[in-house]
């Protein structure tokens, strides 16, 4: 896959996996033990080709890694991965095939059953899901969205209340909010 990003790079971090927002951009972070190469795909807009195909090359034991400098919250993205392609082991690395993060917060688009291009096989060929599909689907499938989680507390702090003088009270919500007039 050619590879192309004017942003400016550097190794990441291996945790926490997904994508991180920072002051100074986002930590993308992506579990794999079989790849043998993942590609960050940065989209301005959901159904537009990638601006920015990134290889990610950090790899800290199976966790590969990258951190994009300047990237905001909003930010669109998906991955590719390259592997073996061996189906009857278990192995359906597809190179053609847009990859939705596992650890997204958000994902934008709609997933069509219909598009036999989302699937790394050939639909209708006699090998069912044995066979391989060439088609790209990366205009049809779904992006991540970077979201920013951080949380305004409005000033409120900690009770610091010690463990051991804590009273914790633990509800079945189902069961505590039924009603007999809803059985």
């Amino acid at each position: 896959m050619k590879t192309h990003t004017s942003k400016k790079l550097s190794p990441g971090f291996s945790d926490p996996q997904g994508a991180t927002l920072n002051q100074d951009g986002v930590n993308f972070s992506l579990y794999s033990k079989y790849a043998d190469e993942i590609f960050l795909l940065l989209f301005d807009k959901e159904s537009e080709n990638p601006t920015d195909i990134i290889k990610v090359s950090q790899k800290t034991g199976h966790i590969w890694h990258v951190f994009v400098h300047g990237l905001k919250a909003g930010q669109l993205y998906a991955y590719k991965a390259n592997g073996k392609f061996d189906p009857k082991n278990g192995y359906r690395f597809n190179p053609h095939k847009c990859l939705i993060d596992p650890y997204a917060k958000a994902v934008t688009g709609k997933y069509s059953h219909e598009n036999g291009g989302n699937y790394s096989y050939q639909k209708n060929s006699p090998k069912k899901d044995l066979s391989f599909d060439s088609q790209d689907n990366t205009l049809h499938t779904p992006k991540s969205i970077v979201i920013d989680n951080t949380f305004d507390w409005q000033n409120d702090r900690s009770p610091k209340i010690p463990p051991e003088k804590l009273i914790i009270y633990e509800v079945h919500l189902k069961g505590f909010t039924a009603h007999s007039s809803r059985a």
